[in-house]
């Protein structure tokens, strides 16, 4: 295998090293005349699919919760006491499945999927049956965050919307790993589509679900909770995996034999630097606590994979114009300025692409940059040999800005989340337990209140 991997709950920067050119290629004979391949590098397609793959979220294991203990008394008649059980052993599930040493997203994705409709019945259960929803035990949920650096921090709060909300980032983070999983096979179609559907369920998150937690009137703050339970780090995260996908489709289209659409790679580059590049703008702007969060590394290749697909686009677009278009000179200045946008930038601020050599998270891209650069040379080399002989075409200082792509295509691939309804399990207290003082109750509503129960 060639994935990158550090430490368990690290984070990690996943590339797909998978692809290693065509097989079946002739063999030569010693009298063949060796020609130059000066087609795409399969280094082009292992950097424009460099992703992130974030960690899972994962419940505090010194935390043992317990919906039987909780719901003793109100969750006593047979159907809800079986209800209660299962709910258990499916969040039991879910919690090994994230905390593995090895963790297999699969299986993440499948324990979220069978624990969201319990966990959601349990939650719809004490919404429409208020005043019998009274706890032998205090239901306390504590996670630790997948996409924040801090991986000993624990978030805690009694709400069960809150359990909810981390189970659905379960299953969106999980489709995200499965998509890098599946990119470093090669499958780069099958991987877009997961991170199509992470994209989703994050969507989801950010235009539904905990926009609907805070219309309740929740007390609790986002700064008390994981990057994930976010409203606006959420919408960034559906912008992040639109983006990957988008880069899976990259590298579908480079995989094929034979000659590319270079003008279609061209504006698919160039619409993945403008997504990122409004995720970049929409966590600042919109979520810059959660984003301060974040492992630094992970916006590094955020930055890397911007400067990169603009390099991308310029070197598709400079071989569409000299193949297709015939422009030569044109065609010379635009991959001039791509082997420029390549080059490692000297300060924080400047152009070119971060020195990923002197960053130990980043440096096995080091080695394809390299091998990229050089082709990319020895193209425009070519290209201005043959122009010097054969063409004659003159070239511009710089490229004409009406000659210039005006934006790139953003396919925004997404697909639709929801949850589905569930009926309520019967609560009942007796007699006995019904009667309580006002001040219990009282005192109930305020430690409901305090810690945003009110959902």
């Amino acid at each position: 295998s060639n994935t990158v991997l550090k430490a368990d709950r690290s984070c990690l920067v996943q590339f797909n090293y998978s692809y290693q050119g065509n097989i079946g290629i002739s063999q030569m004979t010693e009298w063949d005349e060796p020609k130059m391949d000066l087609g795409h590098p399969d280094s082009a397609i292992r950097l424009a699919s460099a992703v992130h793959r974030f960690k899972m979220p994962c419940p505090n294991p010194d935390r043992n919760v317990s919906f039987a203990r909780s719901f003793r008394t109100a969750g006593s008649t047979e159907k809800t006491r079986r209800a209660i059980l299962k709910t258990d052993e499916m969040r039991k599930k879910l919690s090994e499945a994230v905390s593995a040493a090895k963790v297999s997203h699969e299986r993440v994705v499948a324990d979220a999927r069978r624990y969201q409709p319990l966990i959601h019945q349990v939650l719809v259960s004490c919404k429409f049956q208020p005043e019998m929803a009274r706890l032998d035990e205090r239901l306390i949920f504590d996670w630790i965050s997948g996409v924040e650096s801090d991986q000993k921090k624990c978030y805690k709060s009694e709400a069960i919307m809150y359990d909810l909300v981390m189970c659905i980032a379960c299953e969106g983070l999980g489709k995200a790993g499965v998509a890098t999983e599946t990119s470093v096979a090669g499958e780069f179609a099958a991987a877009s589509r997961e991170y199509a559907a992470a994209a989703g369920i994050f969507t989801f998150l950010a235009d539904d679900h905990l926009p609907k937690w805070v219309a309740r009137g929740s007390k609790v703050s986002e700064d008390d909770l994981p990057v994930e339970c976010s409203v606006d780090a959420a919408k960034g995260l559906s912008m992040l995996f639109k983006a990957n996908a988008q880069q899976m489709a990259i590298a579908t289209v480079l995989i094929k034999p034979g000659t590319p659409n270079y003008s279609l790679l061209a504006k698919l580059c160039l619409g993945v630097a403008e997504q990122l590049e409004e995720f970049i703008s929409h966590m600042r702007s919109n979520a810059f606590k959660p984003m301060t969060r974040i492992e630094k590394d992970f916006f590094t290749l955020v930055t890397f994979q911007i400067q990169l697909q603009k390099a991308l686009s310029d070197y598709f677009y400079a071989r569409s114009l000299w193949e297709i278009d015939q422009e030569y000179g044109l065609a010379i200045a635009m991959l001039s300025e791509g082997t420029v946008e390549l080059k490692t930038r000297t300060s924080e601020a400047g152009p070119g692409i971060p020195d990923v050599s002197k960053n130990p998270a980043l440096k096995a891209l080091h080695n394809d940059v390299i091998d990229l650069r050089g082709h990319m040379n020895l193209l425009l080399k070519t290209w201005e040999k043959d122009n010097s002989q054969v063409y004659f075409e003159s070239v511009p200082q710089t490229v004409p800005a009406e000659k210039r792509l005006e934006k790139g295509i953003q396919l925004n691939k997404e697909e639709k989340y929801t949850i589905k309804d569930v009926d309520p399990l019967l609560l009942s207290l007796s007699e006995e337990a019904m009667k309580r003082s006002d001040s219990d109750l009282a005192r109930e509503l305020q430690e409901r209140l305090n810690q945003g129960l009110d959902d």
